[in-house]
């Protein structure tokens, strides 16, 4: 699921990712101030929706829960259509989520990450959930992490720079060869996707936070027509 050089195995475990406080309290007991590092949360979605359950067992390639499993790339011609379509300036779900961005690293590089909490009173499965958002140009690093158990997540992915010193992201999260609890996220629990690469003053932490729009995969269509839409490429794991 990387485009680093060094090909980091996303499926790799990764331990439950400590995360920045949104607020800081001074030592000597003064009012707490914002972190400069670290977004207020948002929300957006229903509390309840209907995500239909794949049939089939890890590894069973033609079955629904493998839905995502293998994939191509999907070229287009021309323009690539995201830059023609309206700017997201408001986190926006088909399903009950708190999201917010933290940054950790200089101004040479680091590491944003878009921690989301579910709020629903579902179980959401994050097996190919499409996230489009808009972040720095150039990110060479991008991943998958979940508080509970998680396993072997690989990526549709594209970016389309708008010349500005930002870019769009696309990406279709992909499980594989892993029971269906382990592409679930409980309420109340937490997931993760993190992007690396060089800050830019083009755009803040707030607006990456508020350019996001997530949609899951309810209907086990596996949100096909939205990554051929946008031509993504197939990543290993």
């Amino acid at each position: 699921m990387h485009a680093k050089s060094t090909k980091r195995g996303l499926g790799a475990s990764l331990a439950t990712i400590l995360l920045l406080a949104g607020v800081a309290a001074f030592a000597d007991g003064s009012a707490a101030v914002a972190d400069p590092n670290t977004t207020t949360a948002v929300s957006a979605g229903p509390a309840t929706y209907t995500q239909a359950v794949p049939a089939g067992a890890p590894s069973q390639y033609n079955q629904p829960l493998e839905r995502c499993a293998n994939g191509v790339n999907y070229p287009i011609s021309g323009a690539n259509p995201v830059l023609s379509e309206p700017v997201t300036t408001q986190f926006a779900s088909n399903v009950g989520l708190s999201e917010y961005v933290t940054f950790s690293g200089n101004q040479y590089y680091g590491d944003w990450q878009f921690v989301f909490t579910n709020t629903s009173s579902e179980v959401l499965s994050t097996d190919c959930a499409v996230l489009v958002f808009r972040a720095p140009s150039g990110s060479d690093d991008h991943e998958y992490s979940a508080t509970q158990q998680f396993g072997h997540p690989q990526e549709d992915y594209l970016e389309v720079p708008r010349g500005d010193g930002t870019s769009f992201y696309i990406a279709r999260i992909d499980f594989h060869d892993v029971p269906l609890a382990q592409r679930q996220v409980a309420p109340g629990q937490s997931f993760t996707y993190q992007i690396s690469g060089v800050p830019s003053a083009a755009i803040s932490l707030t607006q990456i936070r508020d350019s996001l729009k997530l949609t899951a995969d309810l209907s086990l269509t596996a949100n096909q027509a939205l990554v051929q839409h946008y031509g993504t490429n197939r990543l290993t794991n």
